[in-house]
């Protein structure tokens, strides 16, 4: 049995250095500062987060335009950020509930796909009423989450490359 375990890992490990750490070896590394890098991979971790599946995607690039990050960094984040985003959806969807004081509503994987039985544009209509609630509740959290981790991100990066260059970050393969 070890050698399977020992054969899982290591794919576990090829998949992650393939899909996760390779795409950041490709930033640049002259004209980075630790700002900068902090900045973009908050707002991968903000847009991340976003209670819609599929609308992370747009919202981060608009934000990376807007804000003029680095592409690559930003959608690297944002993409990390899936498994939270689907952890979060019906928590955010609730405590919307919740803050807008409305009548309380018990959300399910079960509860969404039973929506959609008495049609697509109802199952719509429905789902999209929650997910103003779960949006409610994201740009309640969003700015003081990306205060939070600029600050964070950039005290790490600071100590991490005191020189403002961000070479020491890049992963060695």
């Amino acid at each position: 049995m070890p050698d399977l375990q020992s054969t899982m890992a290591n794919k576990i490990i090829a998949t992650v250095t393939e899909k996760f750490l390779i795409p950041f070896r490709l930033v640049p590394k002259e004209g980075l500062s630790p700002e900068k890098l902090a900045f973009s991979m908050t707002v991968g971790i903000v847009c991340g987060i976003f209670p819609v599946i599929g609308a992370t995607t747009v919202l981060s690039l608009l934000l990376t335009l807007l804000f003029r990050q680095n592409l690559l960094v930003v959608q690297s984040v944002q993409w990390l950020m899936a498994l939270f985003q689907v952890a979060l959806i019906i928590p955010f969807m609730k405590f919307g509930v919740f803050m807008l004081n409305r009548r309380a509503i018990h959300i399910s994987i079960e509860q969404i796909n039973l929506a959609f039985q008495p049609g697509f544009a109802e199952g719509i209509k429905t789902i999209g009423i929650f997910h103003l609630y779960g949006i409610f509740t994201w740009v309640l959290l969003a700015l003081p989450l990306g205060a939070l981790s600029y600050f964070i991100l950039v005290t790490v990066f600071r100590k991490k490359s005191p020189s403002e260059d961000i070479s020491l970050l890049t992963p060695k393969f």
